[in-house]
């Protein structure tokens, strides 16, 4: 099959299965799916190499096109600095101009000096998973002896910001805690690039894990913390998730895949090659995310057939439930985060679970603005 069609924009590239921390939210571990544990624990010389002879033959089919990786784990820092120069050269030597950018998400525990001159020389930029004030972020941020975390992470990106490589911070809400204390914990940290994330829990899981919290534990998170942004008035700082929602809100395009139900254009390449749809999936079921597809046998050239879901997500998405077919949101939330949608009864076509608290936010951002309502949803 030709993938001249199929857009592919970025690959998170699993050099490492295995992270120091053990954070007790987290998709990749502590959600039931155990995949991870028949993985490889980093990634090989001989899957990496395919998987650049596999975005070279996929760049290739279309005159100028590019793609971007970004670094993921389990921890990447875990692979050593060496390994992470080593990495970026041979994926500037294969692809030359057809790679569009290189990232890495890290924890940032492990950053220190020579981290900051391996990523400056392998030319990576670094984005820091951090939650907030010691206090928040220490709840669910521990290593495996239960210890916080906090100001391992705030070492490292404050080594990051020393050497003017300005990361960004990307956080998972708290339900329950109070969204504008931890935006001015990050400004006083001179963060200038945040993005919040919805936690991951499907229907069948949300009470579990969050129903103690009350009907609409985001929405209290993430109103305040709208309010100290949009207070604050600085076009230098940038919260991607308000941003791309006022975006959207005023016809422009959405910057994130969490809301407005667009085409996927990214894939996940795991340490054994696997080629595998949004791993956040794997808060649904065990095995959900499993597909045939490898960068060692056929790359992204039967993505149809290999991996059904993943190809799906990239070319036609999932259909929308009643419910959000009648919302007047529908063209900005556009149904909410594809993992979020699920239960076992139905599969995808439901609502996010975080319905109520994205209806509430996006009320308040438009009062906020003064944006008006579309009367009827686009699809009516």
């Amino acid at each position: 099959m030709s993938t001249a069609n199929l857009r592919i924009d970025n690959l998170v590239v699993k050099i490492a299965e295995l992270c120091n921390l053990g954070c007790r939210y987290c998709y990749l571990y502590e959600h039931g799916d155990l995949t991870f544990r028949s993985r490889p624990r980093f990634m090989s010389d001989k899957v990496y190499e395919a998987l650049l002879s596999s975005m070279r033959r996929y760049c290739d089919e279309v005159p100028g096109r590019q793609m971007a990786m970004t670094f993921h784990g389990g921890e990447p820092t875990l692979v050593g600095a060496d390994r992470l120069i080593h990495l970026a050269d041979r994926a500037r030597e294969v692809l030359g101009t057809r790679l569009a950018s290189l990232q890495m998400q890290t924890n940032g525990t492990l950053i220190d000096q020579q981290w900051v001159s391996a990523l400056r020389r392998a030319r990576v930029h670094a984005s820091v998973s951090v939650d907030g004030p010691p206090d928040i972020h220490d709840r669910n941020r521990v290593d495996h002896a239960g210890r916080g975390s906090h100001a391992g992470a705030v070492r490292g990106l404050q080594l990051l910001q020393a050497a003017d490589m300005k990361p960004g911070a990307l956080a998972v809400v708290t339900p329950g805690e109070d969204g504008a204390r931890v935006y001015r914990h990050f400004r006083e940290l001179g963060l200038t690039s945040i993005n919040f994330l919805l936690p991951d829990v499907t229907h069948d899981t949300r009470d579990a894990w969050y129903g103690a919290a009350g009907p609409t534990p985001v929405a209290n998170f993430l109103i305040p913390a709208f309010d100290a942004w949009f207070d604050e008035d600085d076009p230098g700082v940038v919260v991607h998730l308000f941003y791309g929602l006022l975006s959207k809100m005023l016809g422009g395009p959405m910057t994130s895949d969490a809301f407005g139900n667009p085409m996927v254009s990214y894939l996940i390449v795991d340490t054994d090659g696997s080629i595998q749809p949004n791993d956040a999936l794997r808060v649904c079921e065990n095995g959900l995310t499993q597909t045939a597809a490898n960068v060692l046998t056929g790359g992204f050239d039967d993505l149809d057939r290999s991996a059904p879901l993943a190809y799906q997500l990239m070319t036609v998405g999932m259909p929308l439930s009643q419910i959000c077919q009648q919302c007047p949101e529908l063209s900005v939330c556009g149904g909410g985060y594809v993992p979020h949608r699920y239960a076992r009864s139905n599969g995808f076509e439901n609502p996010s679970v975080w319905c109520e608290d994205i209806k509430l936010l996006l009320v308040h951002i438009r009062a906020r603005a003064g944006i008006r309502l579309p009367s009827l949803p686009p699809a009516l």
